[in-house]
């Protein structure tokens, strides 16, 4: 089952949400998911290479590297 988070959006952010939403007949969780997915995953695209991930206690803790 996901997980829900709070987040805390300024109302004109919320609103161009609201109004693209509307547009694409999708909710604005489904809306904003997709956007943390397509961000994530550009993230992933640049910084992976520079990225490992360490073990802290039972926490995985992604730690960057300095750029070459």
């Amino acid at each position: 089952m996901p997980k829900k988070v709070l987040v805390a959006l300024p109302s004109g952010l919320l609103e161009q949400i609201d109004m693209v939403a509307q547009v694409e007949h999708r909710t604005r969780s489904d809306l904003i998911r997709e956007a943390l997915r397509r961000y994530t995953e550009g993230f992933k695209r640049t910084q992976t290479p520079r990225m490992s991930v360490s073990t802290v206690g039972n926490q995985k803790v992604a730690l960057l590297t300095e750029a070459e």
